[in-house]
């Protein structure tokens, strides 16, 4: 078992390496299409980079002795733009935003949970702080966003620097705060932000599991492991990759009392917890779902939609699940057509439709969507291309505000040309990224930390190959473990280390 397990992560890096590379050609790929091919935009931002370089002994030292003054920034930043947003709600955030603060009626949000169950939990807790608060609970939970935000990127900081050395630590800290907190996904209200500071725990207890010997330490870090994993899964079930991950490592190391006691705990915890949770899910009373069969997104319709052109394609998985409905029906909302016999049915037509070779072209294209902006798919524009927009109550003080309205043209409406500067900026700071990738699977040593952040990372990818995929906004719920293994990479090779401590 132990060679199996040895050939089976020389072939997993050989695989994240080629990931990697197709990573940053995407990536330098998209900064071209970003300038339109302008040569000196191209030409000013490899100069500035270079500048950067140059200095970043004496400025990148600098900073990071002031991670302080950082945060402080980056809280300012995001006051600035939650307070010049327009839009402050979009698409299905903004539909259950609205039922959970009766804005629509009883009948629209029940229909609504009742095809998209899994965002209940996600209406219970906006429900709660309205039910708390009144109105005033949409400040709270966008302040709660930045505290999920700020408090992940210390989390990384302070679990790279105890496992891993000073340098790796600032590195994630410095990717994590230009990515996500320089940005306006915190009041996005979705669960992209929510679940990170749990998936930066998840990772530092598991990665204190492999150091731990048997005994009550062990045990104890196994039933938190798993308490906060179910925890992690009720807000977004891929966390549960991390878990999966971490078992198969120590499945394959051979110390089968650890790996039984440690799942025994992990699954005791999460089992009892996640249940006695899903079980007062699916018996509250806030509002009523109504039961039948298809009226349901279940798994399966993810594999449907992710073997459309884009992998997110929702328009035509619809019109391919609707040949399967009664004429008379497909005008209902709820017509059943989520029926698992319509899903299979489908899915073995949209597989019948490809070759291996468009199939395989079609996995080329999806993953390049997925990794492609550094933005990660921010997408909020002019209201008019908005169904269920969600206007911020700030907007009608800040509406002719110069320093707003600055704002939101350079940092917050991708349909503004300005906006592109902003695209460039954090393009710049995603090949940076990619590169690390790149690094890490390059100068690869086997480890259990290593082989443990290369699966998660691995099977983040592969879900979204075979689930819906193709927009770089679903790699934020495995941003942590990518942003670790690029901070790794990058400094292993600048300190001309092959491998890690």
């Amino acid at each position: 078992m132990i060679t199996f397990f040895q050939t089976s992560f020389k072939i997993l890096r050989l695989l994240l390496l080629v990931f990697s590379l197709h990573w940053l050609f995407v990536s330098v790929q998209e900064l071209f299409i970003l300038a339109e091919w302008k040569s000196w935009t191209i030409w000013f931002l490899i100069f500035f980079f270079l500048c950067i370089i140059a200095w970043r002994k004496h400025l990148y030292s600098f900073l990071m002795k002031h991670k302080f003054a950082i945060m402080a920034a980056v809280i300012i930043v995001q006051l600035l733009m939650l307070g010049a947003a327009e839009q402050l709600i979009r698409r299905d955030a903004g539909v259950v935003f609205s039922g959970a603060f009766k804005t629509i009626t009883e009948n629209q949000i029940s229909s609504y949970l009742t095809r998209n169950p899994n965002n209940l939990p996600l209406f219970l807790y906006e429900r709660f702080f309205y039910s708390a608060f009144g109105f005033y609970g949409l400040w709270v939970m966008q302040l709660l966003n930045m505290v999920y935000t700020d408090l992940t990127a210390w989390i990384l900081y302070k679990g790279m620097k105890r496992h891993f050395d000073q340098a790796a630590a600032d590195a994630v800290f410095s990717f994590y705060l230009l990515l996500i907190g320089f940005s306006p996904y915190f009041y996005s209200m979705y669960t992209d932000i929510l679940p990170l500071p749990l998936i930066a725990l998840q990772i530092f207890l598991a990665l204190d599991i492999f150091k731990t010997r048997e005994g009550l330490r062990l045990k104890k870090q196994s039933v938190y492991l798993g308490l906060l994993s179910a925890l992690a899964v009720l807000v977004r079930p891929t966390t549960f990759i991390l878990v999966l991950a971490f078992l198969l490592i120590l499945f394959f190391k051979n110390q089968w009392k650890k790996f039984a006691v440690i799942l025994s705990c992990i699954g005791l915890a999460f089992g009892l917890s996640y249940g006695a949770v899903k079980i007062a899910i699916n018996h509250q009373k806030v509002v009523p779902l109504v039961k039948g069969e298809g009226l349901a997104k279940g798994p399966l319709l993810f594999i449907d939609l992710g073997l459309t052109d884009t992998g997110h394609n929702q328009e035509d998985m619809k019109r391919g699940l609707l040949q399967y409905v009664d004429p008379k029906k497909r005008n209902d909302y709820n017509n059943g057509m989520f029926k698992t016999e319509n899903v299979i049915k489908d899915i073995q037509r949209r597989w019948k439709h490809y070759t291996w070779y468009t199939f395989l072209g079609h996995l080329y294209q999806k993953q390049s969507l997925t990794v492609a902006e550094g933005t990660l798919g921010w997408s909020y524009q002019d209201l008019e291309n908005e169904k269920t927009p969600i206007i911020s109550p700030l907007y009608k003080y800040t509406k002719h505000n110069r320093l707003a309205q600055f704002i939101r043209t350079y940092f917050l409406s991708i349909d503004k040309k300005e906006y592109q500067y902003y695209a460039y900026s954090k393009q710049v700071v995603w090949i940076v990224m990619a590169l690390g990738l790149v690094a890490v699977f390059f100068y690869y040593k086997a480890s259990d930390p290593m082989h443990f952040l290369s699966l998660a990372v691995f099977g983040g990818l592969l879900f979204l190959l075979i689930f819906e995929g193709g927009k770089t906004r679903y790699l934020i719920q495995f941003l942590p473990q990518i942003l670790i293994l690029s901070a790794l990479g990058l400094t292993q090779y600048r300190q001309g280390r092959r491998g890690l401590p």
